[in-house]
């Protein structure tokens, strides 16, 4: 095989993955990202590009757990601690998880409402606060997780990636603007190649540090870790469901004496060298032969799910097994490694677009010579001041790209809203219903302030929702570290148990939760596996599990990550309370 042809081959199979990174690399573009960075590029410079550099390596560090737990489990981190924590810790996790959703999604209003304004300065605030919750409202219905006709409730991909795709695209647009705005810009490349580099002055200038750690709080967001660790799924779904499953029925002896059946020849060539994924020729090589008349398989449905008693294990041949085992493992180091691989590409780009907010203003902005004309205290500020400086095009852009970062974001942290809910509670509300009680739940404060407070109303509130986000922040990432450390939890059962086994002390299978589907069409599980193995007596003991707990050493880089987040942010919400932030801006320049 030429390199020509593994590379295509490499790539070919990538773009299966690609897609969830960025629809997590949103949440690292929001207003609150903006914010920070245009106020640390005005203010210091090039100086918090490292800041920056060193948020994303975290972020990638946590995604990546969240990626792991999602394949491996098979449950997204609210699901998780609705099975493994107590119930009132696991309500109150949810009740922050909600808060920051809420925090999240009035960040993103406040956003695209002052973008609008921005683009359309005879539009008042709160005309524009109405429009961004009612154009999310219209995008997500159209997007309905219902759209399966199939009788079957066939797993169908198709509108998962049109909606990636979307996100994608805005994403995209954000990038185009500021590598417009970067031409517009007098950038010293020389410099920003030092800022890329850990300063003194970080840990020497109080206001420095002040704002190094809300570019830190503000980038890594905790309401990506649960998306994360569930729209991945969508790619593990068909190969998990390959595993044979426990089958309750009414009739031990009928079961342990007629019931048989076989599967036919398949090579563990058929199973693991598989060129691209799960296809048709894997999916007959694991269809059984039915040989009795009397198999679990006539056994209607219906009949089956009433029936409560017992529970029929299977138990499978050594070989059959090893060959189980050995494609399960190849499609979850396939998903580990693409997964990641999406999210290096996507959180790259999502650095590329902050670290250029920050040279923007720092190119433009800032001068350590004077110490009134170049700073800024808000968004408007950094638009008027981009008009001042370097013309109305850049402000244009500056405005268009604010936007777009704004509604990818708003999408992205709704759903994220319906997995919280979902996963915590094991329970979800019609889509369209959940949509609109969060919308309404940010659209109150965002359009008080609009309508009484003005600029000044919005700007404020947008800074007190990233420090809500800093307070939920250890919330998520602790629990996300405890999880994936587990090898209870990483871990994966060979035969998908009945949900009342009387025989193998095993948890019930996550796969046979129906978590929130509305990323994809999640079908019910099937009575039988098409992965038939023979079936005898009841099994007494489990095939050993599949297990991925984090190493060693990751845990220690996990633990270390998560009492750095906790310091900064507790420093970050402690400055805040006791209002000794950094001095305040000087006023806005006035034409």
């Amino acid at each position: 095989m030429t390199l020509l042809h593994r590379t295509s081959t490499y790539l070919k199979r990538l773009a299966k993955y690609i897609g969830p990174g960025f629809m997590i690399a949103v949440g690292y573009l929001d207003p609150g990202n903006w914010s920070v960075d245009m106020e640390g590029g005005s203010r210091f410079g090039y100086t918090l590009l490292f800041v920056i550099l060193l948020s994303n390596l975290i972020a990638i560090f946590l995604q990546n757990l969240a990626i792991r737990l999602g394949t491996i489990s098979g449950l997204d981190l609210a699901a998780t601690s609705r099975r493994y924590l107590p119930k009132h810790l696991n309500l109150f996790l949810y009740v922050l998880a909600e808060l920051a959703i809420i925090a999240t999604d009035l960040a993103e209003v406040i956003g695209s409402a002052i973008a609008l304004n921005l683009l359309f300065p005879s539009l008042p605030l709160p005309a524009g606060v109405a429009i961004t919750a009612l154009d999310v409202l219209i995008i997500l219905f159209f997007y309905n997780e219902d759209n399966n006709d199939d009788g079957n409730a066939k797993h169908d991909m198709r509108f998962v990636h049109y909606f990636e795709w979307f996100v994608m695209l805005l994403v995209g647009a954000v990038g185009v603007c500021f590598i417009i705005e970067l031409a517009f810009s007098p950038v010293v490349m020389s410099e920003v190649a030092a800022g890329l580099l850990p300063s003194r002055e970080i840990f020497t200038n109080p206001d420095c540090l002040y704002v190094a750690i809300g570019v830190i709080g503000a980038t890594v967001m905790p309401h990506n870790l649960f998306l994360h660790s569930f729209i991945v799924q969508s790619r593990c779904h068909e190969w998990r469901s390959q595993r044979p499953q426990a089958v309750p029925s009414n009739d031990h002896e009928q079961t342990d004496h007629e019931t048989s059946y076989q599967t036919s020849p398949a090579s563990s060539d058929t199973l693991v060298e598989g060129d691209d994924g799960w296809d048709a020729k894997d999916s007959v090589a694991m269809m059984p032969l039915y040989t009795s008349p009397s198999t679990i398989a006539e056994y209607d449905q219906d009949d089956i799910k009433d029936n409560k008693d017992t529970a029929v294990l299977i138990e499978p041949n050594e070989q059959s097994m090893d060959e189980l085992r050995a494609y399960l493992l190849q499609h979850i180091h396939r998903n580990l490694h693409y997964s990641f691989i999406d999210l290096i590409v996507a959180l790259s780009f999502a650095f590329f677009i902050n670290a250029a907010i920050l040279v923007v203003a720092s190119a433009n902005f800032y001068d350590p010579s004077a110490s009134a004309v170049s700073k800024m205290s808000d968004l408007f500020d950094a638009h008027d001041l981009l008009d001042r400086y370097i013309g109305s095009a850049a402000a244009l852009v500056f405005a268009i790209a604010l936007l777009c970062a704004g509604q990818s974001s708003t999408l992205t942290a709704t759903l994220a809203g319906q997995v919280v809910m979902s996963g915590f509670l094991g329970m979800s509300t019609r889509p369209w219903l959940r949509r609109l009680i969060t919308r309404l739940i940010a659209i109150i404060p965002a359009m008080l302030a609009a309508c009484f407070a003005g600029r000044s109303g919005l700007s404020q509130l947008l800074v007190a929702s990233q420090v809500v986000l800093s307070i939920q922040l250890p919330f998520a990432v602790l629990p996300l570290v405890y999880f994936t450390s587990s090898p209870t939890i990483m871990s994966m059962d060979l035969i998908r148990p009945a949900s009342n086994q009387p025989h193998a002390d095993r948890p019930g299978d996550p796969d046979d939760e129906v978590q929130t589907p509305f990323l994809h069409a999640q079908e019910d599980d099937p009575i039988i596996s098409t992965a038939g193995h023979p079936a005898y007596d009841c099994l007494t003991q489990w095939p050993s599990p599949l297990s991925f707990p984090n190493s060693t050493f990751t845990k220690i880089v996990a633990w270390c990550i998560s009492i750095l987040l906790i310091g900064l942010n507790a420093y970050l919400v402690i400055s805040t309370l006791l209002a000794v932030p950094s001095p305040p801006s000087p006023p806005s320049p006035v034409e």
